[in-house]
């Protein structure tokens, strides 16, 4: 019997490292379909062809910091998430009960459950239509599904800016200054939440593509169990580990640096242009250096 995608490896399994769990490939994958090894980086063949998958993960890696960064400020400010939807399932159920205090607490979260699912469903069947073995098969579109999901974040950063216009707790309080009940009560906290959850859909239906689902994105939960059960969590070569592992700090790292922006002066509107940053970095880096699966005589190279 076939093993699960995204079971645990026995401890006699041959490569913890293999991308078994990549989007519908039937059977064909980016690496059987190299280029020629002289083809230009500028020319369309290379633009639109693929890449290889071994530098995949740390283009999500940079995700999970960032879910790390957003979902620590909208807790902040909102009492609710972008990218950890059991957390926000948990406050929608206890909303109908009317907890915590805070009145629109059922409305925000519904809005990103909502924003969420439209995001992951669109990625999904919009990646089916353009390259159908998988973003692996197409740079531009990886690197496209990237830089869209940075200029949603950098169009929360801009409405978040101007002085007044969206709800938040100010930045450059002290450690011990109580928050702003204004900010909590006014229904126009919900503005910003649509374009970041939206995002958050978007990433973690990526990571799926890119055949990564070891690497929780948006949550750890089954990441921590997924460390302990790996049988070879002490092993020297353990790339699966690795990047369970990286995700986990990552993310809590994201958090870190997210608090101490959130008592600067920056505020929210610096967490969200830092974020968006490094998406819009990403999506770069991913198009640019993402190396090409080219063939060299009757041998295939990445170069």
């Amino acid at each position: 019997m076939p093993q699960a995608p995204d079971s645990v490896p026995s401890p006699h399994a041959v490569d913890n490292s293999a991308h078994e769990n990549t989007f519908d490939t039937d059977g064909a994958d980016p690496e059987k379909h190299p280029m020629p090894a002289r083809t230009s980086f500028f020319s369309r063949r290379n633009i639109l062809g693929p890449v290889t998958k071994d530098y995949g993960d740390l283009p999500l890696l940079a995700c999970c910091l960032v879910t790390g960064m957003v979902d620590a400020a909208s807790f902040r400010n909102w009492g609710m998430f972008i990218g950890m939807q059991t957390g926000n399932t948990v406050i929608l159920g206890l909303s109908t009960a009317g907890l915590p205090a805070n009145p629109h607490a059922w409305l925000t979260t519904l809005v990103s459950i909502i924003s969420f699912l439209i995001g992951a469903f669109l990625t999904f069947r919009v990646s089916k239509v353009i390259t159908p073995e998988g973003p692996n098969r197409n740079r531009l579109w990886g690197a496209t599904l990237f830089m869209l999901q940075a200029m949603l974040i950098i169009l929360a950063a801009a409405l978040a800016t101007p002085e007044g216009l969206i709800p938040q707790n100010p930045g450059g309080n002290g450690r011990h200054t109580l928050d702003d009940e204004r900010v909590i009560h006014n229904i126009l906290i919900v503005s910003l939440i649509p374009p970041l959850s939206f995002q958050a859909g978007m990433q973690i239906a990526t990571s799926r593509l890119l055949g990564f689902n070891e690497l929780p994105i948006n949550v750890v939960t089954s990441t921590y169990c997924d460390i302990m059960g790996d049988f070879k969590l002490l092993a020297t070569n353990n790339v699966r580990r690795n990047r369970r592992v990286a995700a986990v700090v990552l993310l809590l790292a994201g958090s870190i640096a997210s608090g101490w922006l959130m008592r600067s002066q920056g505020g929210l509107e610096s967490v969200l242009w830092l974020s968006g940053g490094i998406k819009f970095a990403t999506a770069v880096a991913y198009f640019c250096f993402m190396p090409a699966v080219k063939e060299e005589g009757k041998a295939k190279t990445v170069v």
